[in-house]
């Protein structure tokens, strides 16, 4: 059977979601296409939470392919529980950044109060995308007491990509001085950082600093040359200016 069938067999099962859909699914993890048994994770992952599931995917976490632990990290967001976080945890440590990366978000989907330590520990990642990641987790999960550290490792922080998650994280906890200090970063000479702050803004976006936001994108906007930023600055400048136009309505 071609494995653009078992695909669609495994979304079928997954579009019926009956009692039967975990072992009908289950199988197609041992697959010898890769896409399959990933489509496979992402189904499990999708369907109600379960203690069967969980205890599928867990191992799944220390498989030799990357993208599968990346898979089965994503799958279990959404659980909880000692065994989830040791897994998620192991994978902090992880050959792979982009498996890194989704164990930190599967750390802050969790809102384990033990994850903190986690984020703060990942800070010190040798990856400047994962230590962003780390820095914005840690706003996310709402603990002040994360701000004094936060502070610290972004005076000795030399990546621009990697402060863009520290100024946002500090602006989630309450620091909100640091957004003028994320949007002088659409100054950077990278495009994917300008990217990133044109991604990550409309979630800081409130009434006192909406006009503020809009300036700055919009002068962003007329100096950039890249397809790639230009692309992303206009998309969040229509949401911004969208949500102006359905407030006055």
């Amino acid at each position: 059977m071609k494995s653009e069938k078992k695909i669609m067999i495994i979304q079928g099962f997954l579009e019926q979601a009956g009692p039967d859909a975990i072992e009908n699914i289950a199988p197609f993890l041992a697959d010898e296409d890769p896409q399959v048994i990933w489509m496979a994770i992402e189904a499990l992952g999708t369907l109600p939470i379960s203690e069967k599931i969980k205890n599928i995917l867990l191992p799944l976490t220390e498989n030799p392919d990357e993208e599968i632990r990346f898979k089965a990290l994503e799958a279990l967001w959404g659980y909880t529980g000692d065994a989830v976080l040791n897994a998620v945890v192991n994978r902090l440590k992880d050959d792979d950044e982009l498996v890194r990366i989704s164990a930190v978000e599967a750390l802050v989907e969790m809102r384990d109060r033990r994850g903190k330590q986690h984020l703060m520990d990942a800070l010190t990642d040798v990856e400047e995308i994962v230590r962003r990641e780390a820095a914005e987790g840690l706003g996310k999960l709402g603990d002040a007491s994360a701000v004094p550290v936060l502070q610290a490792f972004l005076q000795k922080e030399t990546s621009s990509a990697a402060k863009v998650g520290f100024y946002v994280g500090l602006h989630l906890l309450g620091a909100e001085f640091h957004l003028k200090s994320l949007l002088n970063l659409l100054k950077d000479p990278s495009y994917r950082v300008r990217c990133s702050i044109s991604n990550c803004v409309l979630d800081l976006v409130n009434e006192e600093n909406k006009k503020l936001i809009i300036k700055a994108l919009d002068a962003a906007l007329r100096r950039e040359t890249t397809v790639a930023a230009r692309s992303t600055l206009q998309s969040a400048l229509e949401e911004l200016n969208s949500s102006n136009d359905s407030e006055m309505k």
